[in-house]
């Protein structure tokens, strides 16, 4: 049996594509996504005509919980955001900041973390480990990796079906403009096994 951990970025509350996310679970009912959160995703909370939908979408977000996890994913997904934070703005700042967002909407969020374009540096790493956080790190580069890291196998858009591994790590994006944005790589991912075990991020970490 193949086990499974499917995760996507740039999630959030007002940029979700649940229609795609519900979809797909309809097709494999064990289904676990972990979804890399923007906290505060300005763009989209600074649009009128979304922030009217809102109320009735963070409902929705919130019946899916059982088979979703909220993983902090920047705090507002700044260029850049993290690659030059410091360990005092990390764990006095921004940590709290996070914490005080998903508070707000009252949405339970795992204790990890991956930085906007997988940039960051010793510091964050170190207040992460202080923490008792994980983080996620790109499988291309060769980059500082917390005690505790979670390290995708596969992008959607590869031809992960093919693969042998009993262990599956799929990697895509929410957003579009990405060559694995979900809408895009979704004939893919009906290409999953019936009978996939599926696993959150956090229950697949690695340690260094």
């Amino acid at each position: 049996m193949t086990t499974i951990c499917l995760d996507l970025d740039d999630f959030s509350i007002l940029n979700n594509r649940l229609d795609l996310l519900l979809r797909l679970k309809e097709s494999y009912p064990k289904l676990k996504v972990t979804l890399f959160t923007i906290p505060y995703d300005l763009p989209y909370e600074k649009d009128v005509s979304a922030r009217i939908v809102r109320d009735n979408t963070l409902k929705a977000i919130k019946r899916n919980l059982d088979w979703m996890q909220i993983v902090p994913h920047g705090l507002v997904h700044m260029d850049r955001e993290f690659e030059k934070c410091d360990y005092k703005t990390m764990k006095e700042y921004v940590i709290p900041a996070i914490d005080e967002v998903f508070k707000k909407d009252d949405i339970p969020y795992e204790k990890g973390f991956k930085a906007p374009f997988w940039l960051w540096n010793k510091e964050v790493v170190r207040a992460l480990d202080d923490m008792g956080w994980w983080g996620a790190v790109d499988r291309k580069n060769d980059v500082i990796k917390p005690k505790r890291y979670y390290m995708y196998s596969h992008s959607i858009d590869e031809p992960f079906s093919k693969s042998n591994n009993e262990m599956l790590k799929l990697h895509g994006h929410i957003t579009a403009g990405n060559q694995n944005y979900i809408e895009k790589c979704f004939p893919n991912l009906l290409k999953m096994p019936t009978d996939a075990e599926f696993k959150f991020a956090s229950e697949v970490l690695e340690e260094k």
